[in-house]
């Protein structure tokens, strides 16, 4: 796989991990990435990210099928996602929800 096609991926992998925590966590107001992300020795996809709920941010790993980082607050049963401004790890920058 050439370096364009790491890079699509890993941006493509990132709105697909930005959408599976906003679906658990519907009140997340803002995810920036901090890297652009890769697979792990076991084979799971993640990158660093900045995710911002109730005006706090928090250092978390989204990946496709984990999440892992600093303790995040309990999710707001019933809440309805907002639209999420969401900036990629090459500085490009779109809205989810």
């Amino acid at each position: 796989m050439n370096r364009q096609d790491t890079t699509a991926t890993n941006l493509a992998n990132q709105k697909k991990a930005a959408l599976l925590f906003i679906s658990d966590w519907p009140e997340t107001e803002r995810i920036g990435y901090n890297e652009e992300g890769g697979f792990s020795g076991a084979g799971d996809w993640s990158a660093w990210a900045t995710v911002t709920i109730a005006g706090k941010d928090y250092q978390e790993d989204l990946g496709l099928s984990l999440v892992g980082g600093d303790p995040l607050p309990a999710p707001i049963p019933n809440s309805t996602p907002a639209p999420v401004p969401i900036t990629f790890s090459d500085g490009s920058s779109g809205v989810l929800g």
